[in-house]
């Protein structure tokens, strides 16, 4: 998915992007959200993990994690440059 493309999404959705940049070997422990979370990977690499799966996810891979969703989020070496919007359930 481009860049173009989610920005269209989000505006059709009524979302709001927001640029986030992680560093380099960030991670966050096991938490979930009282939001749904859409995200596009612009730069970097980003894993996702839920449900015992990990998700690798690299520049142009997208990815929408339903609110209450137990999960984590790492980064690599280069860290992660992300678009990403919130919609409440």
């Amino acid at each position: 998915m481009t860049e173009v493309e989610f920005r269209a999404e989000m505006a059709f959705r009524g979302g709001q992007p927001n640029l986030v940049e992680l560093p380099a070997e960030y991670f966050k422990a096991e938490h979930s959200h009282d939001f749904t979370a859409r995200g596009l990977v612009l730069a970097g690499e980003f894993t996702l993990s839920f449900a015992g799966t990990a998700h690798h996810l690299v520049a142009g891979a997208d990815f929408e994690l339903a609110a209450g969703i137990p999960h984590t989020e790492r980064t690599g070496a280069a860290g992660a440059r992300l678009l990403a919007a919130r919609f409440t359930p």
